[in-house]
């Protein structure tokens, strides 16, 4: 039996590979799994696992089968393999784990191409898993990018890309620009690109990109718009107008960034239903209502205390966290749990939540990757908080409850591993 945490970690010393030659190669070898099922690829920079969320909860709604494929997990690995909300069995993972393995080896041991990632291999089991199902249909998000991102050798019916920012920028390029062509990537002739992209030299560039490969494009804010009744802890209500139709909806996921994103996913079911996809209005009604997504402006109770939880990894999710917690959460005191990773831009972080909070406890995820405690705090001190240095999520996260009473809120961010230790303490993972 192959132990899938040690196998899978000790791939991670490969890191991130460019090129589609091991994924492709180890397709092939396995009779090329991901060609059996149509699918949806959806990438960007923010907002993308909400859009996931959004569109697989309206597809599930009308009847179909729906296979669902993201990343990073918060908990275990088996939270990135879906159909229909279910996630895969232990043994099912497993089973498929070692089949991944050895067509992993073969790669390595009979091409030039290199050790398959840690990605690469999960690739391979999300597309085995949904053809061996036999999904209607599957929902894929990008890992990183997307012209070398494992899940392009997908040929999706649309592609999606929600918005372009400022992260990964070692990788994909210093600016918007460099890394739109990237995840432009994704695009595909003749087939449709939705985005809600607004920068002007961006928008541009995705215009010439849909123009040079006679693709259809759809532009979340002109080809479809909205109108906001109220936002609250509620969720959201809204009218949203699309080239087909007009819809009240009520979001389930928290914050106004979010109308977007259900834009994207509305954007997607519109151009399945051109092509004779049954999806009914009252499936996308449904599907608003209960799309839900771990990690994002999650709020969860235990007992008398409010916490929210938000894997706000970049200046620009800071950004929308931070208009959220002024404008959707009301609070006597804010108790900010934070921790963040070496290669995160922190100061962005830092001065878009700090400002916020009452009192600050600063920590470090169990990984390699993540910024020590002790520099974390001398970042946020310019900002005159009182800061409590925690080695630990788990002290962090007890303390700041300690600390809380019943009119304030704990607000945990700054790294989706923060989140998901956060959630395994709190017992509110999907096991």
């Amino acid at each position: 039996m192959v132990s899938s945490e040690s196998y899978l970690k000790n791939l991670q010393r490969f890191g991130i590979k460019p090129g589609l030659e091991r994924i492709r190669a180890m397709m092939e070898l396995a009779q090329n799994p991901h060609l059996t099922f149509p699918s949806i690829l959806i990438g960007g920079t923010n907002g993308k696992g909400s859009t996931v969320s959004f569109l697989s909860t309206i597809l599930q709604s009308s009847g179909l089968k729906v296979g669902v494929y993201t990343s990073p997990h918060l908990v275990t690995y088996r939270e990135r393999f879906r159909i229909n909300d279910a996630l895969i069995s232990q043994e099912k993972f497993d089973e498929l784990l070692i089949w991944a393995k050895s067509l992993a080896e073969q790669v390595s041991n009979q091409t030039s191409y290199g050790e398959p990632t840690e990605f690469e291999v999960l690739t391979a089991i999300a597309f085995r898993y949904f053809a061996d199902e036999k999904v209607d249909i599957a929902v894929v998000e990008v890992g990183l990018g997307g012209r070398w991102d494992a899940t392009n050798i997908l040929e999706p019916l649309v592609s999606v890309l929600t918005i372009v920012g400022l992260d990964h920028t070692d990788r994909l390029g210093p600016d918007h620009f460099t890394i739109a062509k990237d995840k432009l990537g994704i695009a595909r002739p003749k087939r449709p690109l939705v985005t809600a992209e607004h920068k002007f030299g961006v928008l541009r560039l995705i215009e010439a990109t849909c123009t040079e490969l006679n693709s259809r494009l759809i532009h979340v804010g002109t080809d479809v718009t909205w109108r906001t009744h109220s936002s609250s802890e509620g969720g959201t209500e809204a009218n949203f107008k699309t080239w087909l139709g007009n819809y009240e909806v009520k979001l389930g996921m928290l914050g106004t960034h979010q109308l977007p994103n259900f834009g994207c996913a509305l954007a997607v079911v519109e151009l399945l239903r051109g092509k004779g996809w049954e999806i009914s209005d009252e499936a996308i009604i449904e599907g608003a209502q209960n799309a839900k997504c771990q990690g994002r402006l999650q709020l969860v109770r235990v007992g008398d205390l409010r916490i929210l939880l938000d894997g706000a990894h970049n200046p620009s999710g800071a950004s929308t966290l931070a208009r959220a917690l002024r404008t959707i959460f009301r609070f006597r005191k804010l108790m900010l749990v934070t921790g963040i990773l070496r290669d995160k831009d922190a100061v962005g972080i830092v001065s878009k939540l700090v400002p916020l909070a009452d009192k600050v406890f600063v920590t470090q995820p169990q990984t390699e990757r993540a910024l020590p405690a002790k520099t974390l705090a001398q970042i946020c001190q310019p900002f005159g908080k009182e800061i409590v240095i925690c080695e630990t999520v788990e002290d962090a996260l007890k303390l700041a409850m300690a600390e809380t009473e019943q009119d304030d809120l704990i607000c945990v961010t700054g790294s989706l591993y923060v989140i998901g230790e956060a959630l395994a303490l709190l017992e509110f993972s999907d096991n």
